[in-house]
């Protein structure tokens, strides 16, 4: 009926995609939300995020170095995730502290940031609030 190669392709496809199916569950509690699938990004494709975060020109000297990672919305609604170079590693305490907050170097209040590995975070802005703009929570550090 089935040819054992076909077989094989068709049971490691199965097994993949139950692979992904696990990792979401099990690494959804480390995150705060709904895209667990971006600590496996991080783990295969790290090497290539840190190059493009840090060829960046930092435009602020206070501001962290980061780009933007993520993002997900819908009807105008939008949420952003920046990877953020952090070379003091000051967010250290509040990410494993679970703490939301005004952080140094970040431009405007955030919800808990979540470590990636040493000095490299992952930083999401609340709703319609972006690293640069001026907004509700005027993260662009612009004069009110």
């Amino acid at each position: 009926m089935f040819s054992r190669k076909r077989m094989v392709v068709t049971i490691g496809i199965a097994l993949f995609v139950l692979l992904i199916l696990a990792a979401s569950v099990v690494l959804r509690p480390m995150f705060g939300y709904p895209r667990p699938i971006n600590y496996v990004r991080w783990l295969v494709w790290s090497r290539s995020y840190k190059a493009a975060v840090l060829a960046e020109p930092n435009a602020a000297s206070e501001e962290l170095m980061h780009i933007e990672w993520d993002g997900w919305g819908w009807g105008g609604e939008d949420t952003t995730v920046y990877l953020v170079f952090d070379p003091s590693d000051s967010l250290s305490t509040a990410s494993r502290e679970r703490r939301a907050g005004k952080f140094h170097g970040i431009p405007c209040e955030v919800p808990p940031v979540e470590r990636m590995e040493k000095n490299w975070y992952m930083v999401r802005f609340y709703t319609n609030e972006r690293w640069g703009q001026r907004n509700a929570l005027n993260c662009s550090g612009a004069a009110d």
